[in-house]
């Protein structure tokens, strides 16, 4: 007889450093179900899963696949037993092809033992193909978005036949038909009994994709399994995650003005973008919406002085701006927050040093930072943005995801930047720490500040951006006073004949 449960998880324990973030958290899967896990950044989360797939060792508890105790070792042994992660940060070799990342330490082999890379690829195309994404396997994997990255890590596991595939933020990168995509794959595997946990932050979600909802509260289980998604509502969510109700998701106050602070024109780098045109309004949030692909971060990175503008011309202040490096930038207070968080932190550095980084003044006497100066200084912005952590010597890599896009933001408001390039500011951020942001944001435009927000999150485009401009195969399509359009026309613009 099968058992109900795939996979139960009971009264698990489990604490860092003498802190309890699992407090006997029980936890089951049924076969063919995408149980929904949510939670605050912080909540416990991603712990209990590591402890399924073996990355840490559970204090007391139990675990159990098809109502038999197992003792999960290592990731392997996870794997071994049927548990496959696809994690948030991504953990894919950049310099090699798609082919290789998908099938990297499992490469099917031929009857002379050679590896048979026909095989591989004709199987990595049949995945694509099944999900609808039509990409070059020989390809690679760095010479596509981050978006494509998600997608193949994903496609990673799946490949592995795995019965339970945990998702952490799956789609935190991915536009509305990339997420379309994912999901009628995720229903596909479910009817051949394959099991999800699907971590997400992203409510709406809930109710698309999820059969059951377990929410996680400063590392417990905040009351009973939600048996049917039919019983759960996104305020009651909500309230189960942030013991409290939030007024309003998206508190959005118009600071635009006339003045521009940049005036780009006709900017291009030969390659990912071309003849790109905007006007950036002091106290303006201007959103850029478009599919993988479209440009967008290529053209955050360029004004940054991270990629190479091959034409066009920038006057930032009423004065011409080359964005030669990002030294360039930020001692002309400009502030990159990337969607790979990684990216932007460092993440082996205690919190302080990441927030005061970029700041000098008052930190920094005779070559020699004064701690107690930049602690302080730290804390503030700690206790401003509610940084889930007990110390600001507490090295970056600890905290959660969440917590560390808040230090990611924090960085740029400690060195009193004005133009705010972020690049997906929410990823991974849970409904709480979002409203949060965005309160930083209006922030930020009500002081004279201005943000460039690129996000492939569309009510959150809308409930924050004065201006939203779309982008497709690196050109702009239109811009859009967000008031007056929708999430279909933005996509219209973004996707033209691509949409379904």
């Amino acid at each position: 007889m099968m058992a109900e449960y795939i996979l139960e998880m009971k009264d698990i324990v489990k604490s860092f450093y003498g802190v309890t973030v699992l407090r006997g958290v029980n936890f089951g899967v049924r076969p063919g179900e995408v149980h929904v896990l949510l939670g605050e950044n912080g909540a416990g989360k991603s712990t209990l899963m590591k402890i399924l797939s073996g990355v840490y060792k559970a204090d007391s508890g139990d675990i159990l696949i098809d109502g038999k105790k197992a003792d999960v070792r290592d990731p392997a042994h996870s794997l071994a037993l049927g548990i496959g992660m696809v994690y948030q940060e991504l953990s894919l070799v950049p310099e090699v092809s798609v082919v290789e990342n998908i099938w990297l330490g499992n490469l099917p082999a031929g009857k002379m033992k050679f590896i048979d890379w026909n095989g591989a690829k004709k199987r990595t195309k049949q995945i694509f193909d099944d999900l609808g994404v039509d990409i070059d396997v020989n390809r690679k994997t760095s010479s596509y978005d981050l978006g494509i990255q998600q997608l193949i890590e994903i496609f990673r596991v799946i490949s592995k036949e795995v019965k339970i595939v945990i998702l952490d933020e799956p789609t935190s990168s991915l536009t509305d038909v990339e997420v379309e995509k994912l999901f009628r794959t995720i229903r596909k595997l479910k009817k051949q009994g394959i099991s999800f946990v699907y971590i997400t932050h992203k409510l709406e979600e809930v109710f698309e994709i999820g059969d059951r909802v377990t929410v996680l509260r400063d590392g417990s289980t905040i009351g009973n399994t939600i048996e049917t998604i039919e019983e759960a509502t996104e305020d009651g969510l909500v309230r189960m995650m942030v013991g409290r109700t939030i007024d309003e998701q998206y508190p959005k106050i118009s600071s635009v003005t006339p003045e521009a602070i940049l005036e780009a024109r006709g900017l291009s780098d030969g390659k990912n973008f071309f003849d790109v045109s905007f006007t950036l309004h002091k106290g303006e949030v201007l959103g850029v919406a478009g599919l993988v692909g479209s440009g967008r971060s290529n053209l955050a990175r360029a004004l940054f002085g991270l990629r190479r503008l091959t034409d066009g011309e920038i006057t930032y202040r009423g004065e011409r701006y080359a964005p030669k490096n990002p030294s360039r930038a930020i001692e002309n207070r400009f502030g990159l927050i990337t969607k790979d968080r990684k990216d932007g932190l460092l993440l082996h550095m205690p919190i302080r040093t990441n927030i005061c980084i970029s700041k000098k003044e008052g930190l920094v006497k005779g070559g020699f930072c004064l701690r107690a100066n930049e602690k302080e200084e730290a804390e503030k912005y700690m206790r401003l943005l509610n940084i889930d952590a007990n110390s600001s010597s507490r090295k970056v890599r600890d905290l959660s995801g969440g917590n560390q896009q808040k230090v990611a933001v924090a960085r740029w408001i400690c060195n009193g930047t004005k133009l705010f390039i972020m690049d997906e500011p929410t990823r991974g951020v849970d409904v709480g720490a979002r409203v949060e942001v965005y309160n930083l944001i209006n922030e930020i435009t009500g002081n004279g500040g201005a943000v460039l927000m690129i996000s492939s999150d569309m009510p959150e485009l809308l409930g924050i951006s004065d201006n939203i401009m779309v982008m497709k195969r690196g050109r702009v399509t239109a811009m859009l006073e967000s008031g007056e359009c929708t999430q279909e026309l933005i996509l219209e613009k973004a996707a033209g004949s691509e949409m379904k």
